[in-house]
């Protein structure tokens, strides 16, 4: 397969970015011919990166993780495998407040669309799911997928104090009880 030319690369980023900016705005309802249009290219160019909008809409899903990818491998250097789950977990939900809602809007259409975010968030959370696992810091019968879930509710509070409160008691109820019997653990 040969390299794009560097003008197909910058059209595709232009459509991904026009398409973020419009399905903030409108939602997931927009038409393609108007993405095309706020980016600046035809009709005929859309279609060639992106035969349809399921796959736009998994572009445009791909380009909001990018900087909570990044923040994950961040992350995976933190020597304590709780804090760099805990980094992970409130990071993946560290985003500006149009693009949780933008996300969240684009993972809830449904079939490809949510599964594609689905897989995301399970790609950024497993590898710090796993290590917390393993240094037995995570409640038995917890999965990435359980965590994915737990991190799209987060996403979808009204407020960055209810979000807060959300990531927090998550947390804490994903640790394994420490004193059974006595309540959930509590920690510092």
């Amino acid at each position: 397969m040969r390299t794009p030319r560097k003008d197909q690369v910058r059209n595709r980023q232009r459509l991904v970015t026009a398409a973020r900016e419009a399905f903030g705005e409108q939602g997931p309802g927009i038409s393609l011919d108007e993405v095309a249009r706020r980016a600046g290219v035809g009709p005929t160019t859309l279609y060639r990166h992106f035969p349809g909008k399921e796959e736009l809409i998994e572009a445009v899903l791909d380009d909001l993780a990018g900087a909570v990818r990044e923040n994950a491998d961040r992350a995976a250097r933190i020597e304590d495998p709780l804090q760099a789950f805990r980094a992970v977990f409130t990071q993946s939900c560290d985003m500006t407040e149009r693009d949780i809602a933008t996300f969240a809007q684009l993972a809830n259409v449904g079939g490809r669309a949510g599964e594609h975010a689905q897989r995301l968030i399970e790609s950024v959370v497993g590898p710090a799911a796993s290590r917390l696992r393993e240094a037995g810091g995570l409640r038995p019968g917890i999965t990435v997928q359980d965590i994915a879930v737990f991190i799209r509710m987060t996403l979808t509070t009204g407020s960055p104090e209810s979000q807060a409160k959300a990531i927090e008691t998550l947390l804490d109820g994903l640790a394994p009880d420490r004193h059974p019997g006595c309540g959930p653990s509590r920690r510092s």
